[in-house]
């Protein structure tokens, strides 16, 4: 008597299984448009915020990937889980919108600051006019408020000639302001 083998090794191939990856994009691609309408329909997010959600609502399906059933449950339970992301979306303060109504009120900036600091952009524009030694002396004296005679000392020029460009750099300053 001769044996028989019913399933020679010839016969035997081996089933492919899906990975785990393969499986996951498949049930997403079935049920993202199931996803994004509960969002939209019963979560009430806002059309510019659904994708994200729905990236989060399959974060948590791919976490919990092992122990999830097909089918109706699966329906069910993506149901519930978009629905509390989308009530933890709402909640939270980073994700509100505030529209603006027309203009911003004005900085709280008292005038006088305001005005120092037009000044102070005014007297740049206005030395950047004149000449180097006509504004390093003019800034010595009146910004810094140094002495004539320091002045004259750390230019390295006489005193009368400290002065005389002190007034030459206060007349072509009168000069350039705006009145």
């Amino acid at each position: 008597m001769t044996h028989l083998d019913v399933c020679p090794e010839s016969a035997k191939k081996p089933v492919p299984f899906p990975s785990p990856e393969a499986l996951f994009a498949r049930f997403y691609r079935e049920y993202r448009p199931f996803v994004r309408s509960v969002l939209l329909k019963h979560g009430r997010v806002e059309p510019r915020e659904v994708d994200d959600l729905v990236q989060e609502v399959f974060l948590v399906v791919w976490q919990r990937w092992d122990g999830l059933v097909g089918g109706e449950q699966a329906r069910s339970w993506l149901f519930t889980v978009a629905l509390y992301r989308a009530s933890n979306h709402r909640k939270l303060a980073r994700n509100r919108w505030e529209a603006l109504t027309g203009e911003l009120p004005e900085p709280l900036v008292h005038p006088r600051t305001t005005q120092a600091m037009d000044a102070a952009r005014l007297l740049w524009k206005a030395l950047r006019k004149l000449n180097t030694k006509l504004a390093a002396v003019l800034w010595a004296y009146e910004i810094e408020g140094r002495s004539m005679p320091q002045i004259a000392r750390a230019l390295r020029i006489r005193l009368k000639t400290a002065y005389a460009r002190l007034r030459l750099a206060r007349l072509r300053l009168a000069h350039c302001a705006p009145l």
